[in-house]
């Protein structure tokens, strides 16, 4: 006991006397991190183990380096630290971990930073199956033609096609609607379902007319003011890029990754700013008759959404002057009844033929909540012309989509 008592004596007795730098020097062993180290050779540059503490920061960062089991963490630890000796080994470390990744974001991650390494070629097989499993869980068909979008010629082609048109089919069944059967047909000719499908069209169907330039136009005008044909649009000319290899196509579909979430309202990739789309032959004609039908409904829907957030903001206006009116009636009671129990005053006052001011509130409330139900209707009303206008805008939206095709 005594020897411990004076071991740690001497070590106090050392600290005390020992110089700031080799303080530091030994707290920064404590702590054995990169952080530590780099400190200390902030604070003393030309102390006596200023060149050890940078010679250890380096060796420290490349054991946390060594260390990373995820690709994110590799690339994260690339974006913060440029030491090029790290650098050098990360690829490698970054492939390890992505062998060990089943999901689609952590492969494509590695193909956008590493696609330069050797083990690129069997990440890019595995990203490819994850993704199609993926878009096979989704119970929707724009899933798996966006699989199809980036993998225009994928070894799951074949079994991606099946599944698109076993959903389309169940899709446009539930729609009813003779835009939908067509473009079932012209997507999916050679599907089982289509003997069926075609004894659902009514005899009375647009001719396919020959190809002309005014139908050419209309669909470069469609694509202007429509978002959702832009959107479109887009996706098909990105999925031509890969299908020709006219671009990196990692990159490419890594843009159709984001572009599929943002749908629509998404600003387009640079690749999108011109577009070469065509009419598929033999469809010109049905296809400028379908660009006019999907203006008139993306019109509607517009004009719809209007008078919905209107009436919306009516009904908010309604609601609110329901419950000030309701406050007032009942602060008005109050003081009623207090006056009749208390003694005559302003309110009790009044002549007896006049109206009493919470019975004028009453009144108040009353008309405030039959506006309320009035609106409301109005809201429920408008709700049904929008689910009728997309009952045949989304049939229309499917029937442009199988009448177009990326060059």
């Amino acid at each position: 006991m005594k020897k411990a008592c004076l071991a740690v004596s001497a070590l106090l007795f050392a600290g005390c006397t020992s110089s700031p730098d080799i303080t530091a020097w030994n707290m920064a062993k404590t702590a054995n991190t990169a952080a530590a180290y780099q400190s200390y050779a902030q604070r003393y540059p030309t102390g006596a183990h200023a060149k050890e503490a940078r010679e250890q920061v380096e060796k420290t960062k490349m054991e946390q380096a060594r260390k990373a089991d995820s690709v994110a963490e590799c690339i994260r630890i690339m974006e913060s630290n440029p030491d090029p000796k790290i650098a050098a080994e990360m690829p490698g470390i970054a492939f390890k971990a992505a062998q060990k990744e089943t999901g689609v974001a952590p492969l494509a991650a590695f193909l956008a930073y590493f696609r330069n390494h050797p083990g690129a070629e069997e990440i890019r097989a595995r990203l490819e199956e994850a993704d199609f499993e993926n878009a096979r869980k989704d119970a929707s068909p724009a899933a798996m033609e966006y699989f199809l979008f980036r993998y225009p010629e994928s070894r799951f082609s074949g079994k991606a096609r099946e599944v698109l048109a076993e959903r389309s089919y169940a899709q446009v069944k539930s729609w009813g609607n003779q835009y939908g059967y067509k473009a079932f047909l012209a997507k999916f000719p050679e599907s089982p379902r289509a003997a069926e499908v075609r004894g659902w069209i009514k005899p009375a169907e647009p001719q396919a007319g020959a190809g002309s330039p005014g139908a050419r136009q209309g669909l470069s005008a469609a694509i202007e003011t429509s978002p959702w044909l832009k959107s479109y649009g887009c996706a098909l000319t990105l999925s031509s890029k890969i299908r020709k290899r006219s671009g990196d196509a990692d990159e490419l579909r890594r843009r159709l990754y984001e572009f599929e979430r943002m749908g629509p309202s998404g600003s387009l990739p640079s690749e999108c700013s011109s577009m070469a789309l065509a009419a598929r032959p033999g469809l010109e004609g049905s296809l400028d008759e379908a660009l006019g039908a999907l203006a008139a409904a993306e019109r509607q829907r517009k004009e719809l959404a209007v008078k919905w957030e209107a009436f919306r903001e009516q009904e908010e206006m309604a609601k609110t002057a329901v419950a000030a009116s309701t406050k007032v009636a009942n602060d008005l009671e109050t003081a009623e009844l207090s006056e009749e129990v208390l003694g005559s005053g302003p309110l009790g006052g009044m002549d007896a033929g006049r109206e009493k001011g919470s019975a004028s509130a009453r009144k108040a409330v009353e008309r405030f909540e039959a506006a309320e139900k009035i609106l409301a209707k109005d809201r429920e009303e408008i709700k049904r012309m929008l689910a009728d206008t997309d009952g045949f805008y989304k049939p229309l939206q499917f029937y442009v989509a199988g009448c177009i095709a990326g060059r």
